[in-house]
């Protein structure tokens, strides 16, 4: 019984912990894109 409790808990964190990292690593290249997309239009 405990086991099932437990599990419960971990398996929320096991699939949101990867999500948050992939937002920030997506949202760390979106916005390294546009930083580049802008210095190209400069140029």
């Amino acid at each position: 019984m405990n086991f099932a409790i437990m599990t419960v808990f971990i398996i929320p964190f096991y699939i949101a912990i990867p999500a948050i990292i992939l937002y920030f690593v997506i949202k760390f290249a979106v916005k390294n894109a546009m930083k580049e997309l802008k210095q190209e239009n400069n140029l």
